[in-house]
């Protein structure tokens, strides 16, 4: 009886609403009449968020100025758009944002050590469970760092609800371009920033702040050291700073919609590197040999051309000590070498 009551209550609506939807609008209206769920509220956020990440990457939907225009449930999709962007709470539920390709460039492990950073991802989580979409339901932002990729997500994301509180509907034109809308200095200037990835609200005090600048700067300093005691006192230190900023965050958190477009993506980074931290400091412990093999002081370069000089005059032993440095650093010079050592 309730879900015949369910479908009723679906058949008398499209009979009495006969708007002008987009397609995913229409799209996302028949999963929700095949699950048996209501047309409510929680049915206008999914379509707003899902159309949020649409007009993001650059998408130009059919009727989609009905869909802004309109009104349901009290308020205006366009609002609704705006509201759910601004949330700290909405957002969350509503979009999920990760690295998109994995970024650490770490040279201390030889796994890592090749590796870029590529781009952050922004989809809406119920799209992604519940639509059959060809064309990947999210948005990507790029940049030479995490940090810079947040930024320009972020960045986006500020710039959409100008747009859409001005009325400006042009987001293939704008969205459909590479560019940098704002900065995060643009979107805010409260908030203490001790070192360029770990931020905190601006009700820290000097004793908070001194505390997280003085065991990252102790970090950056022995992070890529070659003996593993340091390296793992460094990555303890770097956690202890990244623990003390977050706790920070819980008990200060976003007061707006801005100071969450301007820090929620450093608080995601702040995460995201304390988790790395944790794992890096793993394989540290986990075979201290192989770690200081791997990152022992490379020979100079004059050391190896003063070797490889003494081979090309008969000395078979520097062949052979030019051929090993040679080899573990993939010079080709080291064929020649291998030769001059026999």
């Amino acid at each position: 009886m309730k879900m015949k009551k369910i479908l009723n209550e679906w058949r008398v609506f499209l009979k009495e609403n006969k708007f002008e939807k987009t397609p995913l609008e229409q799209e996302i209206e028949t999963v929700f009449s095949e699950q048996g769920r209501k047309y409510d509220a929680f049915l206008a956020d999914v379509k707003a968020a899902a159309h949020a990440v649409e007009f993001l990457r650059g998408q130009k939907l059919g009727n989609q100025e009905s869909y802004l225009k309109r009104t349901d449930f009290g308020m205006s999709n366009t609002d609704r758009i705006i509201k759910i962007l601004r949330n700290k709470t909405l957002f969350s539920q509503f979009f999920d944002v990760f690295v998109a390709e994995k970024p650490p460039v770490d040279k201390r492990f030889p796994e890592t050590s090749e590796k870029t950073f590529k781009a952050v991802e922004m989809i809406d989580t119920w799209s992604k469970y519940n639509l059959q979409r060809q064309l990947n339901p999210s948005v990507r932002a790029r940049g030479a760092s995490e940090e810079d990729a947040y930024q320009e997500l972020f960045g986006k994301i500020a710039a959409l609800e100008d747009m859409l509180a001005a009325g400006d509907h042009e987001f293939t034109k704008y969205f459909g371009r590479t560019k940098q809308w704002r900065t995060l200095d643009d979107r805010h200037t409260g908030g203490a920033a001790p070192t360029g990835l770990i931020v905190t609200p601006e009700e820290a005090t000097d004793e908070d702040k001194a505390y997280i600048g003085e065991r990252f700067t102790f970090y950056m300093k022995h992070r890529s050291s070659p003996a593993f005691p340091m390296a793992k006192l460094a990555e303890e230190k770097f956690q202890e700073a990244l623990k003390k900023a977050l706790s920070l965050w819980k008990q200060f958190p976003f007061k707006d919609g801005e100071e969450k477009q301007a820090f929620a993506g450093a608080v995601i980074r702040m995460e995201k590197a304390l988790t790395q931290s944790e794992e890096d400091l793993g394989k540290i412990m986990s075979d201290t040999s192989v770690y200081s093999q791997h990152n022992k002081p490379a020979p100079k370069e004059e050391d190896v051309e003063a070797l490889i000089i003494k081979a090309e005059a008969g000395d078979k032993e520097a062949a052979k000590k030019a051929y090993q440095i040679l080899r573990n650093a993939g010079d080709k010079r080291s064929r020649r070498m291998r030769k001059l050592m026999r």
